[in-house]
């Protein structure tokens, strides 16, 4: 009969901190299959859309996972801050890493 190890409990900020390495490596590993050739799809939708997918996510009409980012989404007007299209506007600059917001 085997015996199980037990591992020793780590404290809530070692946790914190050890999601926050393995996510950094798993993204850094995503964009390193990227450049060799690999791709790690969710959505195909843009494989319908778009004759090369990689071309397609250097240019940032794709994200890294397939789904297509919007073209036109927003009106070239200035929005009050707290409005909801301001809001969208700021979530959609995120994601397409125009104003990237450091977490």
């Amino acid at each position: 009969m085997e015996e199980k190890k037990q591992q020793t409990l780590m404290s809530e900020e070692e946790f914190k901190k050890h999601i926050k390495e393995v996510a950094k490596a798993n993204k850094q590993q995503l964009y390193d299959d990227f450049s060799k050739g690999i791709l790690h799809l969710r959505d195909y939708s843009g494989v319908k859309k778009f004759k090369s997918i990689r071309r397609a996510i250097r240019r940032g009409h794709i994200s890294i996972f397939g789904e297509i980012y919007p073209k036109r989404p927003f009106k070239n007007i200035s929005r009050s801050k707290g409005s909801v299209t301001y809001n969208k506007k700021r979530a959609y600059e995120q994601l397409t890493h125009r104003n990237r917001c450091i977490v």
